[in-house]
């Protein structure tokens, strides 16, 4: 059976990284700018404020987990009165997976990861989770991550045969975990493919999809494997998903190609047939509509290819 959850990381070319680790100490403030992907911490030692911006602040105490997703600047701190040191200026020269210390460091430590996505696929997966998750100490999902984190960390130190692999599968865990631990949250997830897993019908319809996304699937089959009739099928779609069907399998099968083009598996024309396009153009206007550029414009976009 399909498994809607990682084939998306997998289009995505989700990719793992190890942040840069933070001790504190006293009265301290760092303050964070934009940035891409998502990011995981886990509060290894004692208390402190995240204050995203444009939302409440939420105190964090040790054991505690939070993603961050929306990209917004945000700031971590001893004290919501305490003047923010740029993140840019505390973390610089630092190396991935050391740390960087402010004051004495004894009183709060913190480390992390974050996941790097394909840029033009991004908001599939940011899009559909709340710009913060905040798992307590307490949750389960907190101790499976704090386990995974440590796991993470030993690969990335090790540095032995395939130890970056492993860490990689590590980190992808720790988010599939915290995705997990909000589809069971009522009203945990905005509209779109994360919430409709959640939903008995919707989500079946999901794993057929992505187990046959190339198939010329009609509204009458999906709505016999939702069961529920045509109208009421497209509907309830529409609703969790936030988009309706067939926009969703066009959106599929464009982010299928994308990753090809990428990776440059294949050439256009062959990516065009494989989807069962009758001609380049049909294909080139459908991926213009999901992306806003033509597959050959795209395809030097793959990570890691300069511009």
């Amino acid at each position: 059976m399909a498994d809607p959850l990682s084939d998306t990381l997998s289009l995505l070319d989700a990719r793992c990284e190890l942040s840069t680790g933070l001790c504190a100490g006293e009265r301290w403030g760092v303050r964070v700018g934009r940035y891409e992907g998502l990011k995981f911490n886990v509060v290894l030692q004692g208390s402190a404020w995240l204050m995203p911006e444009g939302a409440a602040a939420v105190p964090l105490a040790a054991g505690d987990c939070f993603v961050l997703g929306g990209g917004a600047p945000f700031v971590l701190t001893s004290a919501p009165d305490v003047p923010p040191r740029d993140a840019a200026e505390v973390f610089a020269g630092a190396p991935e997976g050391g740390s960087v210390r402010i004051g004495s460091g004894k009183d709060f430590s913190v480390a992390g990861g974050r996941m790097v996505l394909a840029p033009a696929s991004a908001g599939l997966l940011v899009g559909a989770l709340p710009a913060l998750i905040h798992l307590p100490a307490s949750s389960t999902a907190a101790q499976t991550a704090r386990w995974l984190l440590s796991l993470f960390v030993h690969e990335l130190q090790a540095g032995g045969p395939g130890s970056r692999t492993q860490a990689t599968h590590a980190m992808h865990m720790i988010f599939v975990e915290l995705m997990r631990m909000q589809l069971a949250s009522p009203g945990g997830v905005p509209a779109g493919w994360l919430s409709a897993l959640a939903d008995e019908r919707i989500g079946r319809v999901l794993e057929a999809l992505h187990g046959e996304p190339l198939r010329r699937w009609t509204l009458p089959e999906l709505a016999a494997i939702a069961r529920l009739s045509r109208s009421g099928f497209a509907l309830r779609f529409r609703k969790v998903v936030g988009r309706s069907p067939l926009d969703y399998v066009l959106t599929l099968r464009m982010h299928i190609a994308a990753r090809d083009l990428r990776q440059q598996r294949k050439p256009v024309a062959a990516i065009s047939q494989a989807l069962g396009y009758s001609s380049e153009s049909a294909f080139g206007s459908a991926f213009k509509r999901v992306f806003g550029c033509a597959p050959r414009t795209y395809a030097p976009r793959r990570p890691g290819t300069p511009a």
